[in-house]
């Protein structure tokens, strides 16, 4: 094992540790009266009970290790790594354990340096060298074995957030779950559902190679600082979309769209790719699940949009919303189509020709053909349906029909996410 300093122990270290050995006791005692701030907000049976059994384990080895001059064993510091991992759970702040220890040290310290005699003074400097290496080897110790337990916690505190938050969509009572795992639910929610477009390397052949992918995908966005904070969203996202919920900050100025599209844009902005999202702003907790649903609508109505923003509202998509709602009407307003829907040259011209405001010109330069050909197919559709398009009675009737077979629910929305989360 490593020596804790490059020279032996000098005459009388042995004798000095002798003497701090019989005020170990007291040095005991001393760590279960401490009121330093980095104990005085724990609980009582850490401060009494827990930091005394603590204390005399790490005497031994250190007793041990300064008389030897020999770093201590991983069997000797297996209570550290133990009470770091249940610091961890119990959520006391890394920097709190690491003080509580830096305060042990000191009073060991001084405990020598009031115990030691003017001819020990060689053996003083030597316990001061020795407990800075030893209180390295125990900080060492004490972060690793914290920041291990704390990379578990905050996996399974991700997984039951996840759970959270897909019980709170479909309607259960998620509030047990999520006190369990020191999840904080709002009051109020912002719900959001995304489309996440796939990566290149998520469109290999290979299914090894896309779940990767696609992990690496989800990684690079939980670890955005908005999914790590203490009041953390709640999210059944997954590679290709799902469901956030995003409390609603009562204190922001900030508008729910301008924060959602910045979080939606940071998403896309941290793995390269496209992010689309239906947004139902301010919702209390109760009501989540419909407003899960209809986020989920809107960001399927939404594929077609002009606009191409990140964040749409039912607003943005109302025309659609109300044309493709199930009823009797629905299937007439679609009818207009059918005698022209086997002729795709006919059903892409009718798009292109309202997409260009029924300017013909417009439509001629944006298919390539003639002016005239504008016309003859005007005819034609009009003749097959018996609707002019470029009447406003036309207008109305194909410009509905084709938002409605456009949006027929059941259709798959960009980047795989069809609000089934």
């Amino acid at each position: 094992m490593a020596a804790l300093t490059s020279s032996a122990p000098p005459v009388g270290t042995s004798a000095l540790l002798h003497r701090l050995q019989m005020r170990a006791n007291d040095m005991i005692k001393q760590s279960a009266l401490d009121s330093s701030d980095a104990l005085r907000a724990l609980p009582s049976d850490i401060r009494l009970t827990e930091v005394p059994w603590v204390t005399r384990r790490t005497l031994s080895t250190v007793f041990r290790a300064l008389g030897d001059n020999v770093a201590p064993s991983a069997d000797e510091l297996r209570p550290a790594r133990e009470i770091a991992v249940q610091r961890a759970d119990e959520g006391v702040p890394l920097s709190v354990v690491i003080r509580n220890w830096q305060a042990g040290f000191q009073r060991f310290w001084t405990e020598a340096a009031a115990l030691a005699r003017p001819e020990e003074s060689a053996a003083l400097a030597y316990l001061g060298t020795a407990l800075i290496s030893l209180f390295g080897t125990f900080s060492a110790t004490l972060v690793d074995a914290y920041e291990q337990e704390q990379m578990i916690l905050d996996s399974e505190k991700s997984s039951a957030g996840h759970l959270v938050a897909r019980m709170i969509l479909d309607g259960q009572e998620a509030r047990p779950y999520a006190d369990r795992f020191r999840i904080e639910l709002a009051a109020e929610y912002h719900v959001l559902a995304l489309a996440i477009a796939s990566t290149t390397d998520e469109l290999v052949d290979d299914p090894t190679g896309r779940l990767v992918a696609g992990r690496r995908k989800m990684r690079s966005i939980l670890s955005l600082p908005e999914f790590r904070r203490a009041t953390s969203i709640l999210t059944t996202l997954g590679p290709a979309g799902g469901h956030l919920l995003l409390p609603v900050d009562t204190h922001g100025s900030a508008s729910a769209p301008a924060t959602a599209t910045e979080l939606v844009e940071r998403i896309g902005a941290s793995v390269g790719v496209a992010v689309r999202a239906g947004l139902v702003e301010t919702v209390s907790i109760a009501d989540v699940p419909p407003a899960g649903t209809l986020a989920a609508e809107v960001l399927r109505l939404s594929a077609g949009h002009r606009s191409r923003r990140s964040v749409y509202r039912l607003a943005d998509v109302a025309l659609e919303f109300q044309l493709t709602r199930p009823g009797p009407a629905a299937d007439h307003v679609g009818a207009v189509l059918a005698p022209i829907e086997p002729l795709p040259e006919l059903m892409t011209f009718l798009q292109e020709y309202l997409r260009c405001d029924m300017d013909r010109g417009r439509t001629a330069r944006a298919l390539g053909v003639h002016p005239n050909t504008i016309n003859n197919r005007l005819h034609k559709v009009t003749s097959l349906s018996g609707v002019d398009p470029s009447s406003f009675v036309g207008v109305m009737a194909f410009g509905a029909a084709l938002t409605v077979a456009a949006n027929t629910p059941g259709d798959d929305v960009p980047g795989g996410f069809t609000g089934k989360s």
